[in-house]
């Protein structure tokens, strides 16, 4: 397939931290916000509960660290009358809450975290005061610098916010679970080009895959042969892949999932330093019914896939049909 573009090289490394320059943070808006323990504090929380187990739902135990954190979110409230904590998740190494700003005002996002972070850290150290001009002392923070901001945007993303933050314990507990189906690595085809991959990579191994690509150009007969073909492979537990780019190829990802089919999927952006997959994709996961592979580099804003980049795409699900990966992934 040999190198690919410069155009799909990212331009600058992602932090997960930038803020939106478009957006007013001193306005009304709602957050999803996330802050990573810092290196060498004792763990928030930690997970008990079976996936799926309605009786034994899986959920968090706070550490004394842990209380004290979910006691100054419940603060930001009373420091910051113009603020609601809509859902809180306390992680073992991070911590997820929406934060609903009612109105404008005269404070910055980055005043309020800020303000979160000093009285968690000043609470843990043993100071209920989180002013610091009255002790000739610097405190180790308990969270990692910064923080990182979703804006909600659209509507109906609402709902989905807030059932992720909640669903955290469960997707925490069935990747610990089943360690194997949530591999991140690195793949390198038989040229050399480097890959990204997250997931089951044992599909890479099935001796039945494949490609999924429709095309306008297809006769009819055509079409209808590759379908029969499709249809076997997956009632003969084979795997599909693709980029699924165009609505008919949706169609028949979505056929193969509802299925109990398995997939290769292509994408068009990286994998972030944090990244985890959400909602059905996690699922999937879990079921070890999917690999995620991406010839491309992260991108930390969403751009147009061009047609380029969809023939590297397509061109990459036939070269994985017919073998180009070895078994050696690092």
């Amino acid at each position: 397939m040999g190198d690919f573009p410069k155009a799909l090289k990212r331009q600058l490394i992602p932090n997960g931290q930038r803020r939106a320059p478009w957006h007013d943070y001193y306005g009304r808006s709602i957050y999803m916000i996330t802050l990573n323990a810092a290196s060498g504090v004792p763990r928030f929380s930690s997970l008990k509960g079976i996936p799926g187990n309605h009786d034994w739902p899986p959920c968090t135990v706070l550490t004394p660290l842990g209380e004290i954190i979910a006691k100054s979110i419940s603060s930001i409230k009373t420091a910051f009358p113009f603020t609601k904590i809509m859902r809180r998740v306390i992680m073992p190494e991070h911590v997820h809450f929406v934060l609903y700003v009612t109105e404008k005002t005269e404070y910055h996002l980055r005043d309020i975290i800020s303000w979160l972070k000093s009285a968690c850290t000043r609470a843990y150290a043993g100071f209920e005061s989180v002013r610091t001009d009255k002790f000739d002392i610097k405190l180790q923070s308990v969270f990692e610098t910064g923080y990182h901001d979703r804006l909600l945007l659209k509507d109906g993303q609402l709902d989905r916010m807030l059932r992720y933050v909640s669903d955290n314990p469960r997707r925490r507990l069935e990747r610990m679970n089943n360690p194997d189906f949530h591999i991140r690595c690195s793949l390198s085809d038989h040229e050399g080009n480097q890959y990204e991959a997250y997931g089951n990579i044992q599909l890479l191994e099935d001796h039945d895959i494949e490609a999924v690509k429709i095309s306008r150009s297809y006769s009819p007969e055509h079409l209808r042969r590759l379908k029969i073909n499709w249809l076997r492979t997956v009632q003969n537990c084979g795997v599909l892949v693709s980029p699924f780019i165009s609505i008919a190829e949706k169609r028949v990802r979505d056929w193969a999932i509802d299925n109990g089919g398995r997939l290769i999927y292509i994408i068009p952006n990286g994998f972030g330093p944090r990244f985890s997959p959400k909602g059905m994709l996690h699922d999937l996961c879990s079921e070890g019914r999917l690999l995620m592979i991406t010839p491309c580099e992260y991108k930390t804003s969403a751009s147009p896939v061009s047609k380029h980049v969809c023939n590297i795409m397509n061109q990459l699900a036939v070269g994985i049909s017919e073998g180009i990966f070895s078994k050696s992934y690092r």
